[in-house]
C-alpha cells in the first residue's frame, strides 16, 4: 500500500472490507476526509457509505442490497 493510499483510508475501511470480503472478491475501500464518506469497490460496483450510514449501522445492509444475489 503506497503513501497516498494510506491517506485515503481509516480504520473503518478495514471493518468494511472484512465484512465485504464474504460477499465478493477483492474489496477496496477508500475514505474521503472532506465528505466523511467511504467508497467500497466490490465485484465491479462502487458503493458509497455515508457517515450517517456508518454511524447508524446501516452500511452492512446497504452493501448486501447493492450486490446481486447468487442463484437468482
Amino acid at each position: 500500500m503506497d503513501r497516498m493510499e494510506k491517506t485515503n483510508r481509516n480504520g473503518e475501511c478495514d471493518v468494511i472490507e472484512r465484512f465485504a470480503i464474504s460477499l465478493g472478491r477483492n474489496p477496496h475501500c477508500t475514505y474521503n476526509f472532506e465528505t466523511q464518506d467511504h467508497t467500497l469497490e466490490l465485484s465491479g460496483q462502487s458503493i458509497v457509505i455515508t457517515r450517517e450510514d456508518f454511524d447508524n449501522r446501516k452500511w452492512q445492509k446497504k452493501i448486501r442490497m447493492s450486490i446481486p444475489q447468487r442463484g437468482r
